[in-house]
C-alpha cells in the first residue's frame, strides 16, 4: 500500500488544445489579439494579410501599446493563467489610459495558434534599450509523447531592429498559415473589426487598420472599416439606461424625411410591466442600451437613403463591454434574444433580428457577474445573465411599443396603392378611348385596320378591371370574416379565463365542504362522488373549449338597456375589478339601443378591461376609479377612469389594430374592435378629454355614440 503526493504533469497538447478548443475560428483568434493589443494601452493596431493561400502567407498584428520587458515574458507570458489581469480588475487598478484589462484567463495568446503553425513575436517596452524576440513552433507541441515542461520556446533580447528607441509596442508575426482563408473569412474577420469598437462609449483612443498585400485583388475591399452613417438614419431608435433596480430610463425617436418627428423620453418599471422574475436590485448590474430599428419597405429605406447590404451587414443585438464588443452577440445568425422566434407570434408588433443594430453597453465595474466563457463564445449563462437577457428583451419590447404609434399604416398604404391602380386604369381607358376616336376620324385605311387592336386591349382592360374588383371583394370579405374571428378569440379567452377561474373556486368550496359533512352516509358519499365528477368534466372540458371556441351564428339584434349591458359586463369583470380595488360610479339617465347583446357586451368589456389595466399599475393610496356617464338625450355613454391617461401622440392611433402600450399583456386590438363594432352600424366611439364634458375624471374619457352620425 502507498500514498504520498504528486502533482499535475500536462502534456505539451495541452497548447493545441487550449488554442483551438478555447478559440473557435480565425476570427475569434484575431479578435482576442487585438483585445490584448487594448488592454496593453495601444491606440492603434494594424493587421496586415501577405500572400494569402500560398506558401508565403504571413498575418501581421502590430500595435503602440505598452509592450514586454524580459521579466514580464518570463513571469507573466509564460505562466498562462496567472490571474494577474483579474487581480487588477478586481482591485480597479487601471492602465495610463484609464483602461481596466479585457481579458482575465491568461488563454488569449494562443488565439495565434489557431491561425498558423508559427509565431514570431517582436516587443519592446519604451524604457528599454532592447527589444525582445521570442519564436514558437506550435507544431512541437502536439507530440503526444512530449511533456510540457520538455518543449522550451526561443526567445533573445537584441538592438531594436523593428522599433525605435523611444517606441514601445508589440509585433506577432503569424506563418504557416493553417486553413485557407477565403473571401467569406475576409468579409468576417472586416465586419467583427469594423464593429468591434462601439461607437459610444470608451475606446475612443484606439484604432484598428486592416491591411493587404500581394492578395487577390476582392480582398482590397475589405480594408475599409468605416462604419457608415445608417445608425444616424434609423427610422426608429430608443436609447436609454437601465439602472440595478430594473427601471429604463429613455429618449425614443422616429425620424424619418417627410414624416412628422416625434421624441418622446420616459421611463418604465421592466420588471413591474414585464412581469419579470427579478428581485430587486439586480445582480447582473446598469447598463445602457441603443437600440435603431428600420421599416425594409424600399420606399422607407428609399426615403432615409438607407443601403440594404448596410443594414443586412450591420443588424443583430450585439453587447460590449468598455466600449469593446464581445462576441458573437449580434453576427449573423446569431439572434440570442430570439427576437425572429417571438414576432412569429405576433408579426405586426414584434421587431426581428434583421431590422434591428442594437448596441448594449456593459462594464467591468457595474456589471462584475457578466463573465466571459472561456472559450470567448459569449456570456457564462449564470444567473445575472438570465436578468441581463430579460431586461435587454424587455428594452427592446419598449421600443415595439413606442413605434406602434408611428409605423406607417399598411392599410391606409394598400388602400392609397388600390386608389393609384384604380386611377391608372381609368386613365389607360381613356388613352384608348381618344386613340380609338382619332383613328375613326382618321382616313388612313392602314390605321382603320388597327382599330380591332385598339378594341381587343379595351376588353383586356374590362375584364382586368372586373377581375380586379371581384378580388377586392373576396378580400373585404375575408377580413371581415377575420375581424369576427378575433373578436370571438378575445371573448372566448375571456370566457374561458372566467370560467375556468369559477371552477377552481367551486372545487376548493367542495374540498372543504367534504370536511364539514358525514362522508360515511353512503347517499351523502354517492352524491358528493357525482359533483365530484362533474366539476373534473367541466375542468376539462374548459381546458379544451379555449382553442376550440366558435360561434356557427350571428346572434339576433333586440332591444337592450345600456344600463343593464354595463351592469353585466361589470358582474364579469368583478373578480378584476375587486382584485385591483376600483370603485364604480354612474351618473346620469339610462336608454335603450337595439343591437345584439354579445356585442354591445363586448364594447363595454374591452373599454372596462382596458382601465383595469391602467389603474393596477398606480399604487395602493391613489385613488382607483372608473365612472360611467349616461346621456340619453343623444345616446351617448361616456366612460372615465383615473388612471394614468392616454399620451397626445397615441390618441390618432389609438383605435388601430396592433398598436398597444400595455407590454406583453397588449394585443393591440381590444379598442379596434370596438371601433369596428360601432361603426358597422354607424355609431362611434372617440377620445375625450376631462374638459369635453362636465364630470369626467383625470385618466383616460371615451365618448360612446349609439346614434347615426354624419361626422365627429
Amino acid at each position: 500500500m502507498q500514498s504520498g503526493m504528486r502533482a499535475f504533469k500536462p502534456k505539451a497538447r495541452l497548447i493545441q488544445i487550449l488554442g483551438e478548443h478555447l478559440i473557435k475560428d480565425a476570427t475569434v483568434g484575431i479578435v482576442e489579439l487585438v483585445k490584448n493589443s487594448y488592454d496593453a494601452d495601444a491606440t492603434l493596431v494594424e493587421i496586415t494579410m501577405s500572400n494569402l493561400n500560398t506558401r508565403d502567407a504571413l498575418v501581421t498584428i502590430k500595435d503602440n501599446g505598452t509592450g514586454m520587458d524580459l521579466e514580464t515574458f518570463l513571469n507573466k507570458w509564460m505562466n498562462p493563467a496567472t490571474g494577474h489581469k483579474e487581480e487588477q480588475k478586481g482591485k480597479n487598478i487601471r492602465t495610463k489610459k484609464g483602461r481596466l484589462p479585457l481579458g482575465e484567463k491568461g488563454v488569449g495568446r494562443f488565439a495565434a495558434q489557431q491561425i498558423g503553425d508559427k509565431l514570431r513575436m517582436i516587443t519592446k517596452i519604451k524604457e528599454s534599450v532592447n527589444e525582445l524576440l521570442v519564436s514558437i513552433n506550435w507544431k512541437l507541441f502536439e507530440e503526444a509523447e512530449k511533456n510540457l515542461e520538455d518543449v522550451e520556446v526561443r526567445y533573445e533580447e537584441r538592438l531594436p531592429e523593428s522599433f525605435d528607441n523611444n517606441e514601445s509596442g508589440t509585433i506577432l508575426e503569424i506563418f504557416d498559415i493553417k486553413n485557407k482563408i477565403s473571401e467569406s473569412d475576409i468579409n468576417k474577420i472586416s465586419n467583427s473589426l469594423k464593429r468591434m469598437k462601439s461607437p459610444f462609449k470608451g475606446a475612443k483612443d484606439f484604432d484598428v487598420i486592416f491591411k493587404f498585400i500581394n492578395c487577390p485583388d476582392e480582398y482590397y475591399k475589405y480594408e475599409n472599416l468605416e462604419v457608415t452613417d445608417i445608425i444616424d438614419k434609423a427610422h426608429y431608435s430608443l436609447v436609454g439606461l437601465v439602472d440595478s433596480g430594473g427601471m429604463l430610463d429613455y429618449e425614443y425617436r422616429f425620424n424619418v424625411p417627410g414624416e412628422k418627428q416625434n421624441i418622446i423620453k420616459g421611463t418604465r418599471d421592466l420588471i413591474k410591466e414585464f412581469r419579470l422574475d427579478i428581485r430587486k436590485p439586480t445582480v447582473c448590474g446598469s447598463f445602457f442600451v441603443n437600440f435603431y430599428n428600420y421599416d425594409k419597405s424600399p420606399h422607407w429605406l428609399q426615403k432615409a437613403n438607407i443601403s440594404k447590404p448596410d443594414l443586412v451587414e450591420l443588424c443583430g443585438v450585439s453587447v460590449y463591454r468598455d466600449g469593446i464588443r464581445i462576441l458573437p452577440y449580434g453576427e449573423t445568425g446569431d439572434d440570442w434574444l430570439q427576437l425572429d422566434k417571438r414576432r412569429i407570434q405576433v408579426p405586426a408588433q414584434r421587431i426581428s433580428n434583421d431590422t434591428i443594430i442594437g448596441l448594449v453597453e456593459i462594464n467591468q465595474v457595474e456589471n462584475r457577474l457578466l463573465i466571459d466563457k472561456t472559450n470567448r463564445e459569449g456570456l457564462r449563462e449564470n444567473i445575472a445573465f438570465e436578468q441581463f437577457k430579460q431586461l435587454v428583451l424587455s428594452s427592446v419590447r419598449v421600443l415595439e411599443i413606442e413605434r406602434l404609434v408611428d409605423r406607417p399604416e399598411k392599410a391606409k398604404r394598400e388602400k392609397k396603392k388600390d386608389e393609384e391602380l384604380k386611377d391608372e386604369v381609368e386613365n389607360i381607358k381613356k388613352q384608348l378611348s381618344d386613340i380609338a376616336s382619332l383613328i375613326s376620324k382618321s382616313s388612313d385605311e392602314k390605321l382603320s385596320q388597327k382599330a380591332h387592336v385598339v378594341e381587343e386591349v379595351g376588353k383586356k382592360v374590362d375584364v382586368i378591371e372586373k377581375e380586379y374588383q371581384e378580388r377586392q371583394e373576396d378580400y373585404n370579405r375575408r377580413n371581415e370574416t377575420l375581424f369576427n374571428l378575433a373578436g370571438t378569440g378575445l371573448a372566448a379567452e375571456r370566457f374561458t379565463h372566467e370560467f375556468a377561474r369559477l371552477i377552481d373556486g367551486a372545487t376548493r368550496a367542495f374540498n372543504r365542504l367534504q370536511n364539514q359533512i358525514d362522508m360515511q352516509n353512503p347517499k351523502v358519499h354517492k352524491e358528493m362522488e357525482i359533483i365530484k365528477q362533474a366539476l373534473e368534466a367541466l375542468k376539462n372540458d374548459i381546458r379544451l373549449l379555449g382553442p376550440m371556441f366558435y360561434v356557427k351564428r350571428v346572434a339576433k339584434e333586440k332591444e337592450l338597456s345600456i344600463k343593464q349591458i354595463i351592469d353585466s359586463t361589470i358582474n364579469l369583470q368583478h373578480h378584476s375589478l375587486q382584485k385591483a380595488d376600483i370603485d364604480i360610479e354612474f351618473s346620469g339617465n339610462n336608454f335603450t339601443v337595439i343591437m345584439s347583446e354579445g356585442a354591445c357586451m363586448q364594447i363595454f368589456n374591452n373599454i372596462i378591461d382596458n382601465s383595469i389595466y391602467w389603474l393596477s399599475k398606480k399604487t395602493e393610496t391613489d385613488q382607483r376609479k372608473i365612472k360611467f356617464i349616461l346621456d340619453a338625450s343623444h345616446k351617448t355613454v361616456y366612460i372615465s377612469d383615473s388612471g394614468p391617461g392616454i399620451p397626445e401622440r397615441n390618441k390618432e392611433k389609438i383605435f388601430e389594430p396592433f398598436i398597444s402600450t400595455k407590454g406583453e399583456d397588449g394585443r393591440g386590438l381590444g379598442l379596434y374592435i370596438v371601433k369596428e363594432i360601432l361603426e358597422e352600424k354607424k355609431w362611434g366611439i372617440y377620445v375625450v378629454n376631462k374638459e369635453d364634458y362636465k364630470g369626467l375624471l383625470t385618466g383616460a374619457s371615451f365618448k360612446v355614440i349609439f346614434e347615426t352620425i354624419s361626422s365627429q
